[in-house]
């Protein structure tokens, strides 16, 4: 099946209702049940009422589908997407336009999880599973920009694992930019940044649109592999605007700050795909994989040799950044930009003793990876808590409001 390019008309609705269990769209697909919600539209379970098989249906916010240069790029994101054939690509199955004149797309239904789903604040993954992941996401965006589509809002949420000869690792990209199918012409009027600000590469993050291409999606890739190698984000605010100011003048701690057996050669190349000027990154995404994939292997050889001291040195370090990650920015961006922050999708993690004392579950993780090291571990468990015990006395819980993160968009 190929998107459907009939149609044309009818014209987008400027509003529309949400369709209801039962809907039929077009004659042929069947809402079942709402699956997500997002940015851009909404994502429904429905069935095909001949051939009876389940798809995923997004369907564009009725007050997109009314502007016409965003429904030509749903359109083209269509049009690209279906002839994409990548086993680590979401399969665009068909494209229409609902009897209200609100378009939507067809996708094969995952069944799997979220890699956010996966993983465990402050936990990191073993570095090899890690690289599995990240190579896979890799593939999926060179074959995507191959095609010209970069996608700018790569996060584990758009990252799905689903299961296939006998690993539950396999990687499904979901959610392409449409807002940059094909570097399509982008009017004047339309928002000149939008994504997820803990990923976001400090160009997009600015509003650059002229230093906006594939690049910026290597930051983006480079920044899920931090939180998979560390099991930490790199860049940490109170909300959005003091998450865009650390993205775009703001420096990531080493990864080997927080997972020393990393080693200085994970550094320099997670450093250099998170450059803040896209002309010091690599030349593109499979560039950096290989370069990742050599630090890696020397880490999957060396890493029992970190020493000791090393590792309690980390711990009291990630203990004192837990109260540097939550002071406020002097004045991060221009005052104009606030109102353009939309409201995030979810609540965020809540300001608490028991997230202060993550350190402590750091040195209970390298009890893991340094099993002859338990003594000094010991001690590195008591320096941690201490210092955990005087940043959750510098908090005053009655004045903490819990920090938010999602989508933003700005003009």
């Amino acid at each position: 099946m190929t998107p459907n390019r009939g149609h044309d008309d009818r014209s987008p609705a400027v509003a529309a209702a949400p369709p209801t269990v039962g809907t039929v769209l077009r004659g042929t697909y069947r809402i079942v049940r709402q699956l997500a919600e997002g940015g851009c539209g909404d994502v429904y379970v429905a069935t095909h009422v001949r051939l009876g098989n389940e798809v995923a249906v997004k369907i564009l916010h009725a007050a997109l589908g009314g502007n016409d240069p965003v429904l030509v790029r749903f359109r083209h994101e269509a049009d690209i997407m279906s002839a994409l054939r990548h086993p680590h690509i979401v399969q665009i199955l068909d494209f229409d336009i609902t009897e209200q004149g609100v378009p939507f797309l067809v996708m094969e239904l995952l069944v799997g999880r979220s890699l956010s789903e996966g993983m465990a604040a402050g936990t990191p993954f073993e570095p090899r599973a890690a690289f599995h992941i990240i190579d896979q996401i890799a593939q999926a965006l060179t074959a995507a920009h191959a095609y010209g589509i970069v996608h700018l809002d790569l996060k584990p949420d758009n990252v799905i694992l689903v299961s296939t000869d006998g690993r539950d690792d396999f990687v499904k990209v979901i959610d392409f930019g449409i807002s940059r199918a094909g570097r399509v012409a982008r009017p004047a009027s339309e928002a000149r940044m939008s994504g997820t600000p803990e990923y976001m590469a400090p160009e997009q993050a600015a509003g650059l649109t002229e230093d906006i291409d594939h690049r910026s999606d290597q930051f983006a890739l480079a920044g899920v592999a931090y939180r998979l190698l560390t099991g930490h984000d790199p860049f940490r605010g109170l909300d959005p605007l003091a998450l865009l100011y650390r993205v775009i003048n703001g420096m990531q701690h080493p990864p080997s700050e927080r997972a020393p057996w990393l080693g200085p050669g994970v550094d320099v190349v997670i450093g250099r795909a998170m450059s803040k000027r896209p002309a010091d990154r690599y030349p593109d995404v499979a560039a950096f994989t290989e370069a990742l994939r050599g630090a890696i292997d020397v880490v999957a050889i060396d890493r029992r040799g970190v020493t000791a001291a090393a590792t309690a040195r980390a711990f009291d370090r990630r203990a004192a950044e837990e109260a540097k990650d939550f002071e406020t920015p002097a004045q991060p961006v221009e005052g104009d930009t606030l109102p353009f922050i939309r409201t995030p999708r979810r609540t965020g993690r809540r300001l608490r003793p028991g997230s202060v004392l993550l350190a402590l579950a750091a040195a209970a993780a390298a009890v893991w990876f340094f099993p002859a090291t338990r003594g000094t571990t010991r001690a590195a468990w008591d320096r941690a808590g201490a210092r955990a015990r005087s940043v959750v006395g510098a908090v005053t819980p009655a004045t903490t409001k819990p920090s938010r993160s999602g989508n933003v968009s700005m003009p």
